[in-house]
């Protein structure tokens, strides 16, 4: 997959709603502008949007067999991306906030995905019924993003009540190739309410390690199920021996430790190195 920058190639009309078109690969989609609230959409179309991220997720998922799960959607960037590049695979995406679901059914209705994507309004954590999920000010008149189930992840403004859910609780049994997880610093629970999933399916893992995360926890949890941690820059894959915080690195690679190889072919098709400042064993 040839790293090249993502574009805005068009804009449509449907439905009285305005889309961006974006070519992404040799692919294209499209997302709900939303009056040019979604901030991610836009950084999506000019192709300054958590590099290496998009490129290397949908290199290890042409490189893997099995369900693309998407923990915490949103709006549907990552399913729609997933959706589009690999055409044979079902994707299961999961997001709470309604406000930003109804988006997302937009965005998989444009992209002819309603059928093929199963969307589940509910969070995933390490326990299953329901929750606060807290809401910033929303003063800042763009898409929310940064809803969490970590009341002290920032200040909340609001709550609203969601159902929660454990990954394990749904007894997956098709094989999972990749998961991508981004819920605001609560990644450690996630993990910890998908254990049994993981063990299973030995998926690789992209996940948000923003500077609130609980890192020991989640490195802990890597170390007990065999799973190597890579930090990812723009310019380069690191493992350190250890879940560190890196500004430049907010988004990180969750790897069990015989899928290595499969791994760096993804690296090598983004033209991304790795470094491994620790020995891994």
């Amino acid at each position: 997959m040839e790293a090249r920058p993502i574009r805005i190639s068009s804009s449509d009309e449907s439905k009285n709603l305005s889309f961006i078109k974006i070519d992404f690969a040799g692919h294209s989609f499209q997302l709900d502008a939303s009056d040019d609230m979604d901030l991610v959409a836009r950084q999506i179309a000019s192709g300054g949007y958590e590099a290496p991220l998009p490129f290397l997720m949908m290199a290890t998922l042409l490189r893997t067999e099995g369900l693309f799960v998407d923990v915490g959607a949103n709006t549907g960037v990552y399913t729609v991306m997933a959706g589009t590049v690999v055409r044979d695979r079902r994707i299961i995406a999961f997001e709470p906030l309604p406000t930003v679901v109804e988006i997302l059914k937009r965005n998989l209705a444009v992209n002819d995905l309603t059928a093929r994507v199963t969307l589940i309004e509910a969070a995933l954590s390490e326990h299953a019924g329901t929750a606060d999920l807290h809401l910033p000010d929303p003063g800042h008149g763009l898409i929310e993003t940064s809803a969490s189930l970590e009341q002290s992840f920032q200040k909340p403004h609001s709550t609203i009540q969601v159902p929660v859910k454990r990954l394990d609780d749904f007894a997956i049994t098709d094989t999972i190739g990749v998961i991508k997880v981004d819920i605001e610093g609560h990644e450690h629970a996630f993990l910890r309410g998908a254990r049994e999933t993981i063990l299973l399916h030995r998926p690789i893992i992209f996940a948000e390690v923003v500077k609130p995360a609980r890192r020991s926890a989640i490195g802990a949890f890597l170390h007990d199920v065999d799973y190597i941690d890579f930090r990812l820059r723009p310019d380069m894959a690191i493992h350190d021996g250890e879940v560190l915080f890196d500004d430049a690195a907010w988004n990180h690679a969750l790897v069990p430790s015989e899928r290595l190889t499969k791994f760096k072919e993804a690296c090598d098709a983004c033209n991304l190195p790795m470094l491994r400042r620790f020995q891994l064993v």
